[in-house]
């Protein structure tokens, strides 16, 4: 059967062409539609990649911070064990008290002292020195290891010792060298050694002499304290006050 089409052929070709063209712009808007949703979910990603390396990043910085302050504390807890060893082995051997009081009663007139540091440090001595002053005096356990071994004479060992640096004020020389004298003939110190002396401007027309000593604790000192004589140190006192005499 023929079908008749009394609309004319421009009117059917102006039709096809307006379907084709809002076809055309559904497909655009789908694409258009399409390419938003994928923008904004690969804006969300870059978003959630950038708060998840900024979190990563702060995490970083914390965790630098935790570690500085670990090292910190380390470090405190390093001092902190260095002055408990320092105050035990003193206390182990003289109180600090004692050693105060012998450095001040020492002093000849018009001196003073400004400074007193005190420091523990491991010196390497022959094994036989170790051997023959561990029966007097308290030993480290690196010593007594070192006098249960006989073999090797020649064999190097660790000591810990106490030293002392003292800074002071003296008129002149002359009380530094009675100063140097008395704490070399007491027997709670050893090794006594003027760094240096020189002059010092005390106060206006007024001209000191500054000097520094050092010298360690006797490997003995708890064998002198044992001795009634120790803690009375008449020999120190007298020549401190025969000195107003002899001046005089």
């Amino acid at each position: 059967m023929r079908v008749m089409n009394f609309l004319p052929a421009d009117y059917t070709e102006r039709r096809g062409r307006r379907r084709a063209n809002l076809v055309c712009l559904a497909l655009a808007g789908v694409g258009l539609l399409i390419l938003g949703v994928f923008g904004a979910l690969s804006a969300t990603q870059a978003l959630g990649v950038a708060s998840l390396r900024r979190a990563v990043e702060q995490q970083y910085q914390d965790v630098g911070q935790q570690i500085e302050q670990l090292k910190e504390l380390e470090k405190r807890k390093e001092d902190l064990v260095h002055k408990v060893e320092l105050s035990a082995d003193l206390l182990e051997r003289v109180p600090r008290s004692h050693i105060l009081a012998r450095l001040t009663n020492a002093l000849p007139p018009d001196t003073s002292v400004q400074v007193l540091v005190m420091t523990t440090v491991d010196v390497e001595v022959p094994a036989s020195e170790v051997k023959a002053s561990a029966k007097t005096a308290d030993r480290e356990p690196a010593a007594e290891g070192a006098k249960s071994s006989k073999k090797k004479r020649t064999e190097k060992v660790l000591r810990r010792e106490v030293q002392f640096r003292l800074n002071g004020l003296a008129k002149t020389d002359v009380e530094v060298a009675e100063y140097i004298g008395r704490l070399s003939a007491d027997p709670l110190f050893e090794e006594v050694n003027l760094r240096f002396s020189e002059e010092f401007p005390y106060a206006e027309g007024v001209v000191m002499r500054r000097f520094e000593l050092t010298f360690r604790l006797s490997l003995k000192a708890a064998e002198v304290l044992l001795e009634p004589v120790a803690l009375v140190p008449p020999a120190q006192e007298t020549p401190a006050d025969a000195d107003p005499g002899s001046d005089s």
